[in-house]
């Protein structure tokens, strides 16, 4: 009997996908495993232009004197050419965040269950890949006193806001809001990025109660107390939500402290912050709302970011910088049709610099907008198509393309043809 039962779980597991979302295997008693996952191949035409040029004005984040020079731009600067040149049409074929995902769980009695999950990105254009890169944790749930969760998560930041998600192709593609909508724009270095996962990060949610849900994220520095370290790089990340059949609603709440995501982004180095007393305090309050309709959804985000840096040596060194930046999205089903357009905003902020030396935010706003259509076969299936354009001010380094680095101040025009498919 045992051996019948071993064959029909891995006939299953074969055969299942054809008419389940999901394989799942095992019962409440010896624990369940399911096997899960999302793959969406895209073709992908992109292309830059408008890069800033040499002597265009800027802000003084970018170079101290406000005037774009050769020595901010680099090596994006050709000096033959005398100019900056724009990125020229370019094809590829991108899986984006395909992934591959296993979990279970298994009853301890009572309301309380082990859980765990390891999943994965899997690159199915190129065969490469990284095991547990994705959300992969091992934890303990009770329906009444919560879920604690050890592992490599989505903050509570992520994990509450920015919900939109466009067909749910949006994860690493460059539709993703928060490639805007969470970034410093003064630079393209992710250190001063928020929405995103934390490793070796402790995570804890309430039980759901009439609704609601908060939930706490905490990520230690484990270089911490080491010799000659005297930095903090730890991460809180808290949020609480509402959910139901119409409406949701969100606050989420993150710091990071001592990652130096304004001076990791700033070009010119006699801005950026040295010295053993340097320290940094990056913060991002964000506000999620959704309307649902029966075949429609509205959604909007709010964010404020927030860069300080204390500790610098000498005046002109980068102190304070705050800026707002919102999305607003909208999808509407039509039988198997599905139509999706977004829209995000990043202001140019206001800044500080010590010793009371003038700082200008000129030209690091930026905007960015999507659009998308999707033809469904079945509940896992279905065909899209979607469009982008990612507009950066002089100053401004927004970016949302994989393939290339793009220039301070070039926009960026992409487009796609995909295929996602769900099990």
């Amino acid at each position: 009997m045992k051996k019948k039962a071993v064959a029909l779980a891995v006939g299953a597991l074969f055969a299942a996908p054809a008419v389940h979302a999901q394989i799942t295997m095992g019962n409440e008693t010896i624990g369940t495993v399911q096997i899960y996952g999302k793959l969406y191949p895209e073709f992908i035409s992109a292309k830059g232009q408008g890069s800033t040029q040499i002597g265009d004005g800027v802000s003084t984040l970018v170079t101290r004197n406000g005037t774009y020079s050769a020595a901010s731009a680099g090596t994006s600067f050709i000096a033959a050419e005398g100019r900056i040149p724009d990125h020229n049409q370019r094809y590829a074929v991108d899986s984006q965040n395909s992934y591959l995902g296993f979990r279970g769980e298994r009853n301890l009695g009572g309301q309380l269950k082990a859980i765990w999950q390891l999943e994965q990105s899997i690159a199915i254009d190129d065969g490469t890949g990284t095991w547990s890169n994705r959300n992969s944790f091992a934890g303990l749930s009770h329906k009444t006193l919560g879920t604690v969760k050890l592992g490599n998560m989505d903050t509570i930041y992520k994990e509450y806001g920015d919900t939109f998600a466009m067909f749910g192709i949006a994860s690493g593609n460059f539709i993703s809001a928060s490639n805007v909508l969470s970034n410093i724009g003064i630079g393209n270095n992710n250190a001063a990025r928020f929405h995103e996962r934390r490793a070796n990060s402790v995570q804890y949610q309430t039980a759901e109660f009439g609704g609601f849900q908060a939930g706490l994220t905490y990520g230690p520095d484990e270089a911490r107390g080491e010799p000659g370290t005297g930095l903090n790089r730890n991460l809180y990340s808290t949020g609480i939500k509402y959910d139901s059949q119409m409406f949701y609603g969100s606050v989420q709440y993150e710091v990071h402290n001592d990652i130096f995501g304004a001076s990791s982004n700033i070009p010119d180095a006699t801005i950026t912050n040295t010295g053993a007393n340097a320290r940094s305090r990056d913060s991002a309050t964000r506000a999620s709302g959704e309307v649902r309709f029966a075949n429609q959804r509205i959604v909007l985000d709010v964010a404020r970011l927030h860069y300080t840096e204390t500790g610098q040596i000498g005046a002109g060194r980068f102190q304070e910088y705050k800026k707002v930046n919102w999305a607003l999205g909208y999808d509407l089903n039509v039988g198997p049709w599905g139509f999706a357009t977004q829209y995000v905003r990043a202001g140019s902020g206001n800044c500080q610099l010590t010793g009371g030396q003038d700082c200008s935010t000129t030209g690091l706003q930026a905007w960015m907008l999507s659009l998308g259509a999707r033809y469904r076969f079945d509940r896992q299936t279905f065909v899209y198509l979607i469009a982008n354009k990612l507009s950066n001010g002089p100053s401004a380094r927004m970016d949302n393309w994989a393939g290339s680095n793009p220039n301070r101040g070039e926009d960026i025009k992409q487009a796609a043809i995909g295929i996602s498919y769900s099990f």
